[in-house]
C-alpha cells in the first residue's frame, strides 16, 4: 500500500542527499512496516522527545537503511500519527520540542 506520489512529495520536500532521496525512492511497502515498527516499538505511553526517538531509530536501523534521512522517520512520526497510532504533542518541523508516545489506555491525553 505503498502511494508512490505522496512518497515522491516527501522526497522532493526534503532537501537531503542526493543518496537519501534515492534511499527513500527504493522503498517498498514492506520496508515502511518495518520502518513505523521500529518507530513504534521505541516508544511507551510516556512521552518521548521525537528528535531522540528518530535519531535512536537511525541509529539502530539495519544497514539496508543507513542512507534514509532522519527527516524521512519524522515524515513517517507524522503518518502515524494522522493514524492515530501514536501521539503527537508539538510540531515535528520542530523535533527538538516535539513529544511523542503510544496512545494513552484511555484514549485521551
Amino acid at each position: 500500500m505503498l502511494n508512490k506520489d505522496v512518497l515522491a512529495a516527501a522526497v522532493n520536500g526534503m532537501g537531503d542527499t542526493q543518496e537519501g532521496r534515492e534511499a527513500i525512492e527504493r522503498l517498498q511497502a514492506q520496508d515502511l512496516v518495518k520502518i513505523d515498527q521500529s518507530i513504534l516499538s521505541s516508544l511507551s505511553r510516556t512521552w518521548k522527545n521525537a528528535g531522540f526517538v528518530t535519531a535512536g531509530v537511525l541509529i539502530a536501523a539495519p544497514d539496508e537503511y543507513e542512507d534514509i534521512p532522519e527527516s524521512f522517520y519524522a515524515l513517517r512520526i507524522g503518518v502515524l500519527a494522522d493514524e492515530s497510532r501514536i501521539e503527537l504533542k508539538g510540531s515535528l518541523e520542530e523535533l527538538k520540542t516535539c513529544e511523542i508516545r503510544l496512545p494513552s489506555a484511555s484514549g485521551g491525553g
